[in-house]
């Protein structure tokens, strides 16, 4: 149920079931002009607020895994919330969680801030179990590039085009993902409620992915031919340690290393400066990382320390550094495709 404030603030009224709408005047960069307004009616809340999406939206660890201030307390709101007793079971350290990733930290790649602009504008209906949006993509962050199924998929609605696709690498025009947010090229807006404005940041960001980013990707599939010159022999299957090094072509895939030289292996660097330790390592373009540490090469657990929360790489060098845990200290380390 929604309400709305009087003009003066003082008292707020419930909206009728069917919503309201209205004008409201706004100043956006010195120049008055008129906003239309839709407070929701209560089916449309229902439409977002669906069992699939958890009903309320944003109460999740990628979206609380951040930085805020919570009534006055300064800190990772998952730690304030926990503190605050919101919590039945700890949500562990915030070092070790996901998060979604800002339109504007460009230390990320834009893949990574766009797989966050659609999980949070999109993935409370297209996500399995939303029982709403048609299967077409899931746009849930957490889900591989290949497993959103947003490269080329088809869509319910795709135009009068037959080359539209969801999202076509290097083809702004026929990207329908990127139509229906800018509301170009004949498509509708999406998200189709609780939106009347258009998002140019987001529109960007988007467009700089399709246009520059991704035709540059490389899959499995494309890295397969390249190595192998052949998308089906038995050497190139994933499984396949073409070079005896105990690697396997998945393996390899991951690592940015030449399947057919056994010379050619992932190797970090470690550096032990006081009583710290820092460890360097190269990886490819799309890929996340963690580190697991032990004291005893039996008991792994994930290194507790910042930049080890998976989240996706530029590619190129990382280093990630924290306090020793004891005299002899071993490390390994989980990559995963994004």
């Amino acid at each position: 149920m929604s309400y709305r404030w009087n003009a003066a603030q003082t008292e707020a009224t419930l909206v009728a079931d069917g919503g309201q709408s209205f004008n409201i005047d706004v100043i956006e960069g010195g120049v008055p002009r008129v906003q239309n307004y839709r407070i929701p009616s209560r089916a449309e809340c229902i439409t977002c607020h669906n069992p699939g999406a958890g009903h309320a939206l944003s109460f999740t660890t990628r979206q609380l895994n951040r930085i805020d201030d919570i009534h006055g307390f300064n800190g990772n709101q998952l730690h304030l919330l926990q503190q605050a007793g919101y919590f039945s079971n700890p949500p562990g350290s915030p070092n070790l969680l996901p998060r979604h990733v800002r339109a504007d930290e460009t230390n990320f790649p834009v893949e990574a801030r766009v797989r966050s602009y659609l999980d949070v504008n999109c993935a409370n209906c297209h996500a399995p179990g939303s029982g709403l949006a048609p299967a077409s993509f899931d746009a849930r962050a957490h889900r591989t590039l290949a497993e959103t199924l947003l490269i080329n998929g088809t869509a319910t609605q795709s135009g009068n085009d037959p080359l539209n696709r969801l999202i076509v690498p290097g083809d702004t025009t026929h990207s329908i993902v990127l139509n229906r947010v800018a509301v170009t090229n004949g498509f509708t807006r999406m998200p189709p409620l609780g939106s009347n404005e258009l998002d140019p940041s987001a529109i960007a960001l988007l467009t700089e992915w399709i246009a520059s980013s991704l035709p540059a990707r490389q899959s499995y599939a494309q890295w397969r031919v390249a190595n192998f010159l052949s998308p089906n022999s038995p050497e190139g299957e994933p499984g396949y340690d073409a070079d005896a090094d105990s690697g396997t072509n998945q393996h390899e895939f991951l690592a940015g290393t030449g399947p057919l030289s056994g010379g050619s292996f992932l190797a970090p660097q470690l550096n032990a400066p006081g009583m710290n330790i820092a460890l360097t390592f190269n990886l490819p373009a799309n890929r996340s990382y963690q580190i697991e540490t032990s004291t005893d090469l039996e008991n792994w657990t994930l290194w507790d320390v910042p930049g080890n929360a998976g989240l996706p790489h530029h590619g190129g060098p990382a280093t990630v550094t924290g306090p020793r845990l004891g005299e002899r200290q071993f490390f390994r380390l989980l990559i995963r495709e994004n």
